[in-house]
């Protein structure tokens, strides 16, 4: 420190090989940036040259090494979380090595499966039952908020033929669509009480085992 009291750039900064972690949880603008990173050069610019010319800091060697480490782990990272999402045949060892990579952010990654046995058993399930047909949809089982009604003509509208037709297309055809969206939301809601109710009971043995094994303990 001088006797001015000022201090170097580089002795109140974050450590530099933690630049990348810091572009890669910006906001947007900056996601853009960290896409482009997957070009070394663009990565070489935004991570070393770009702070020292606008910064005013000087990287030595090791620090322009800690930085580039760090960015290649991260890009290696990258990689491996895009063939685990894909959930290709091996991604639960893939995600293994993505713990070993960097374990912090693994733990938070959603791309990260916990609890691999039971994920697989749910696909099972959800695979299994997108075989079966669903019952009919219940009778007033749901209602969808319409734009048009019978109140939408006047009585001195629907004096007009014309006008009385198109009531009756418009809203035939918007019962027919709101149908149709219900008939895909009560499937849905099916396949997935469904999926959870075979699961519960695959899986309520296994507890009652455990239960049981405790208990003989």
């Amino acid at each position: 420190m001088s006797g001015h009291g000022l201090v170097h750039p580089t002795r109140i900064m974050e450590p530099p090989w933690k630049a990348y972690n810091v572009l890669r949880k910006m906001d947007y603008p900056y996601e853009h940036i960290v896409h482009s990173m997957k070009d070394p050069r663009i990565a070489n610019f935004w991570l070393i040259t770009l702070p020292q010319i606008v910064g005013g800091f000087d990287y030595d060697e090791d620090a322009k090494k800690k930085i580039w480490l760090q960015y290649e782990e991260s890009m290696r990272y990258d990689q491996l979380r895009d063939l685990v999402a894909k959930r290709n045949p091996g991604w639960e060892y893939l995600q293994d090595a993505l713990f070993s990579i960097d374990p912090v952010r693994a733990q938070e990654d959603p791309v990260i499966v916990k609890n691999v046995p039971f994920y697989k058993a749910k696909k099972a399930l959800e695979a299994e039952v997108t075989k079966l047909n669903p019952p009919p949809r219940p009778q007033n089982w749901a209602e969808l908020n319409l734009p048009l009604n019978t109140s939408s003509w006047s009585e001195e509208d629907l004096k007009n033929p014309a006008e009385l037709y198109e009531k009756t297309v418009l809203l035939n055809a918007q019962r027919e669509i709101a149908d149709k969206i219900l008939d895909a939301q009560w499937e849905a809601k099916w396949r997935q009480e469904k999926v959870e109710e075979m699961l519960e009971e695959k899986v309520r043995p296994f507890i009652q085992d455990s239960n049981m094994s405790i208990v003989d303990l």
